[in-house]
């Protein structure tokens, strides 16, 4: 494998930037105790610190230039590990790219969408409507966003994290089997079972499952350019 090195450095400022997405979805996504969810509104949304929605944003801001140095040489490695005989792979490679470009294209959007919501419920709760009013607001904003906002999640995490599990089945990815589990996808479904025992603490961690998903998912790939020789020994062997 040529450029091994600045492979392995892209790959580890991908993990970096995944690092700092989950930090600022879990400043979006924890709301902590006693929280009861109304459509897409959280109660707690009114107790929340103010500044977690601006840290986020900028957390968010900083970590895409990380994740875009990441997801660059994750397309590269797909694209090394293809089977040219096999025709799906090639549909493979170009299903990862194109989760991969959506990844980039749209964490901000979807980080503003965690964040425009809460501060928009935060402003009407200072005054004097009635909650289902407040409520219906919120619902209503987020109906004319919600298209994209569900089109580019699926792309986000199915589009990435199938083409990865499917060249770990094939052996194009030098890592054991186990590794087709470290990925966005599981981690988000592992996210709705550990929702399920209604700890708010855990509860609060599986906002950033996702992102948790993407930096194990780098790991995985830095773990196949690891155990892949250099250029000259494959040569040589």
């Amino acid at each position: 494998m040529k450029n091994k090195q600045r492979i392995m450095a892209g790959l580890v400022k991908g993990m970096t930037g995944s690092a700092l997405m989950m930090i600022s979805d879990w400043l979006l996504g924890a709301c902590g105790k006693d929280n009861v969810t109304n459509g897409v509104v959280q109660s707690n949304w009114a107790k929340a610190a103010a500044w977690r929605y601006e840290a986020a944003m900028l957390i968010a801001s900083i970590a895409i230039f990380f994740l875009f140095a990441g997801m660059k040489e994750m397309i590269h490695l797909m694209k090394l590990s293809r089977n040219k005989r096999d025709p799906w792979s090639l549909r493979i490679v170009r299903a990862f790219e194109l989760g991969a470009t959506a990844t980039i294209v749209s964490e901000l959007f979807l980080h503003m969408k965690g964040c425009v919501l809460p501060i928009l419920y935060r402003k009407l709760y200072a005054t004097s409507l009635m909650e289902s009013d407040m409520l219906t607001v919120v619902d209503d904003v987020f109906f004319y966003i919600s298209i994209p906002f569900y089109i580019f999640s699926v792309l986000v995490v199915v589009c990435t994290s199938v083409p990865y599990i499917y060249q770990i089945i094939q052996g194009r990815l030098r890592v054991p089997k186990w590794f087709l589990l470290l990925n966005p996808l599981v981690f988000w479904l592992f996210g709705w079972v550990l929702r399920l025992f209604k700890v708010s603490v855990i509860t609060d961690f599986t906002a950033c499952m996702i992102s948790f998903g993407f930096l194990m998912m780098a790991w995985g790939f830095l773990q196949h350019v690891i155990r892949t020789p250099e250029a000259s020994r494959e040569r040589a062997e």
